[in-house]
């Protein structure tokens, strides 16, 4: 499982990669792709998926009328990491250099984005021969940009009084010498084997070139980009797709549903904030009676990395509640609803890991520090749906290198299958 997550990791360096990802793995265990416009009231029984952004994903396995169609099983998390955007006006020169306008996405590690080597992705809007606007993947992965840092020697006191990054002006990543060969969009639409005077719009961002691997002394660790969220989105695509193997079919409706833009608040049209889940689910029963029935008797599993304790910071952590790296999947708490965890909830989830044999850990954050949040809070508003926040401990948390536990991933999916299967 590692290895597989590995491969997910490597080839989603962007939310629309990694759903592409998603629906290629769904695509190969019979899901149905759906199109939000088509009628649905006649569904047959079967596996299906949706996006409606390119970057979001929900996928469902529909059984057979009776009750199992009174109840919804869910397993929320995001496809978005933070990291660096290009502007739609990007390129420019200083001092020489072509260089690339970039905003900052959430809340990243800014120091973490120095002097790697670091490729471009996205996605391009390209106009077809019928003359419709169609998505067209593109990954640069080979070294191209990079942001330097300022010489020690230049920045005397950086060890001791810290690093202080603007954002404007300290992180615009060099491409190239001024006047050089080609430019921006001459790089991208080689990539994409598209002609210049098709592309319409883009939207690209950095992503660091270190390819995912294990680490550790006795590989018991993995290194890589993106693992929040990207490792909770596989551990649920994997779960789902796992939930269906066999004769038997899921004993309620179960969901995965993969949003973009938790790490911006959620708020747009494909995040966990939209209208779209509620609209997803409304479809996949009779009526409006029915689905107000259903979601009284649901359940959804907010699946977001957690933060396990730091051995050179244990101070900055939670005395009681300091969860270890693969010591299995993490119930997180907070009484100011930063997580949706109630004490049913969790319960809920440990009986879960109890019946699979995986140990269960806690997370609280300390008191005079202010606590992150999920899509949890988001969807239990929405919804009206009981809900737990959980996920698997890990280092280094939105820096543009992360690190986790090489035997969690294999934990929480078996969790989360069982949870899916029902």
């Amino acid at each position: 499982m590692v290895d597989d997550l590995l491969a997910f990791l490597r080839l989603s360096p962007t939310p629309f990669h990694a759903v592409a990802q998603a629906r290629a793995r769904l695509d190969a265990a019979g899901f149905r792709a759906l199109d939000e416009r088509d009628r649905w009231d006649r569904l047959a029984p079967g596996a299906y998926y949706v996006t409606t952004s390119g970057s979001n994903l929900i996928a469902f396995v529909l059984p057979d009328a009776g009750a199992a169609r009174e109840q919804f099983r869910i397993v929320g998390a995001h496809t978005d990491s933070p990291n660096l955007r290009l502007k739609p006006n990007p390129e420019y020169t200083a001092e020489g250099y072509a260089q690339l306008g970039v905003e900052v996405y959430g809340g990243a590690l800014l120091n973490s984005w120095l002097d790697r080597d670091l490729g471009l992705a996205g996605r391009l809007l390209v106009r077809d021969d019928a003359g419709a606007i169609v998505d067209r993947l593109v990954m640069i992965d080979r070294p191209l940009l990079r942001i330097p840092q300022l010489a020690i020697h230049l920045d005397r006191e950086v060890n001791d009084k810290g690093l202080v990054l603007n954002r404007q002006d300290h992180l615009a990543p060099v491409l190239g010498l001024a006047g050089g060969a080609g430019g921006l969009a001459a790089l991208v639409t080689d990539a994409a084997q598209v002609a210049a005077d098709r592309v319409v719009g883009s939207e690209l961002m950095l992503f660091d070139l270190a390819a995912p691997t294990r680490g550790g002394v006795a590989g018991e660790f993995i290194f890589s980009a993106r693992l929040d969220n990207l490792a909770m989105c596989h551990a649920a695509v994997t779960a789902l797709t796992g939930a269906i193997a066999g004769a038997s079919r899921p004993a309620a409706i179960s969901v995965i549903a993969l949003f973009d833009h938790e790490e911006v608040g959620s708020a747009s049209a494909a995040g966990a904030g939209s209208a779209v889940l509620p609209r997803v689910l409304e479809r996949l029963v009779p009526d409006r009676e029915a689905f107000h029935r259903a979601c009284a008797r649901s359940s959804c599993v907010s699946a977001d990395m957690a933060h396990a304790v730091h051995p050179n910071y244990a101070g900055r952590h939670e005395p009681r509640h300091k969860p270890q790296l693969n010591g299995g999947p993490v119930i997180k708490t907070n009484t100011q609803q930063r997580y949706a965890t109630t004490a049913a909830t969790a319960a809920m989830f440990a009986a879960l890991c109890r019946d699979e044999d995986v140990p269960v850990q806690h997370y609280a954050h300390r008191t005079d520090l202010p606590c992150g949040s999920t899509i949890g809070p988001i969807t239990s508003t929405l919804l009206g749906i009981a809900t737990v926040d959980v996920g698997n401990p890990m280092l280094s948390m939105h820096s543009a290198r992360e690190m986790a536990g090489s035997r969690d991933p294999e934990l929480m999916t078996r969790v989360l299958t069982r949870y899916l299967r029902g």
